[in-house]
């Protein structure tokens, strides 16, 4: 039997996995600014050129269902080719195609485009944060979930706001070309990361019944949230219709996430264990999205409410996910994880460009508020271990 300090030591990461960690968050940083940047500068470039609200919403949704489609082969295909071969697909396909929106006038080209940068996306998020779990050991997790959540949070904080300020007091192919140049910047550190491939990974019906009933709980509160989300990164600058309040809500919402992200990581190693900070968390983002739909006409409160939101958001990140990883294998987890934040903003931005077409943006966000409120007894129920 091996001693107590082989065993400690066993936990430890090389000096190559430190490296490599910190190699995958200067790729996340970078390709991310390709996802960020575009996310609320396409719905707004799709009703510049006369397409309407639903193809704004179709545009973040077709975006985010490729995601969701990617995430799903993503386990078999770094099972075969690694993570660094996701990474470097995955940056490539968020970046190359952005410069084509300058031509592309008409809803199908829009679509087509956001389909072909989906997947790419969702190489991108399984295999970014599938290595926290395979290059760090277990007593870090939530630190270094946290880290990432820093990583990926930066691109959306100056992204989200940049990338719609330079639309619209500029112009938007300053944007697209901005989305190309970032993610070729992620080429580099993601060429340096050591070959890595998943230490283990379930197979088969059976395998994806027991990843499911270990992961619904966190799985349905994240993708709740993440629906709030989509919503508002969609539709905020054309709800509020002020261009600076909507440019200063896109910055403070996901700063509110990557610092609460960041909080939750720290706490989450130490203070408390996976899912205990879900409930909390929860009723914070759900109280944010209620109050845009109330304030939807007051500027300054619409941007709290935001805030707000994002606070509560970039706690449910963390605390799903090592929720998650204390269920299922990384890859699995990560997966499911990934599917729940992008299926939830695909989801969010075509239900409220469907109901604004028939009602307003203040009974959409209401809808999505009441929704979230709803699963609070489901994050009680994630904090208790399975």
């Amino acid at each position: 039997m091996p001693s107590s300090s082989s065993l400690a030591g066993a936990q430890q990461p090389s000096p190559l996995r430190n490296r490599g960690f910190s190699l995958m968050l200067l790729a996340s940083l970078a390709a991310f600014f390709g996802y960020a940047l575009l996310l609320p500068v396409v719905p707004l470039w799709a009703v510049r050129q006369g397409a309407g609200a639903f193809a704004a919403g179709a545009a973040t949704g077709v975006f985010m269902g490729s995601t969701v489609a990617a995430q799903f082969a993503v386990p078999a295909f770094v099972r075969r080719f690694g993570y660094r071969a996701g990474l470097l697909w995955g940056a490539l396909l968020v970046g190359a195609p952005a410069p084509l929106l300058i031509v592309a006038t008409s809803a199908p080209s829009i679509l087509a485009i956001s389909l072909v940068r989906g997947l790419g996306f969702g190489l991108l998020t399984v295999c970014g944060s599938a290595l926290i779990a395979e290059l760090l050991p277990t007593g870090s997790l939530a630190r270094g979930a946290g880290l990432h959540g820093l990583a990926v949070g930066v691109p959306q904080l100056l992204g989200l706001s940049v990338g719609t300020a330079i639309a619209e007091h500029w112009a938007f192919p300053p944007v697209f070309l901005l989305a190309t140049a970032l993610p070729a910047v992620a080429l580099v550190p993601t060429l340096l990361l050591p070959k890595v491939f998943p230490r283990y990974q379930r197979r088969g019906r059976g395998g994806l019944r027991s990843l499911a009933g270990a992961t619904w709980a966190p799985w349905a509160v994240m993708l709740a949230v993440s629906t709030g989300f989509g919503a508002l990164t969609t539709f905020l600058p054309i709800a509020l219709e002020n261009a600076t309040a909507a440019a200063v809500a896109l910055f403070l919402a996901p700063g509110a996430a990557m610092l609460t992200r960041w909080l939750a990581g720290q706490l989450g190693d130490r203070l408390s264990g996976p899912g205990r900070m879900l409930p909390a968390a929860l009723a914070v983002s759900a109280a944010g999205l209620l109050g845009v739909a109330v304030w939807t006409a007051e500027p300054v409160l619409a941007v709290v409410a935001v805030t707000a939101f994002g606070a509560g958001f970039g706690v449910v990140q963390n605390d799903s996910l090592v929720t998650m990883f204390a269920r299922s294998p990384a890859g699995q987890a990560s997966m499911v994880w990934n599917v729940a934040f992008d299926a939830g903003t695909g989801l969010g931005a075509v239900a409220v460009g469907a109901i604004v077409s028939g009602t307003s943006f203040p009974v959409a966000f209401g809808l999505v508020a009441v929704s979230a409120f709803a699963l609070l007894p489901v994050a009680i129920r994630a904090r208790h271990p399975r």
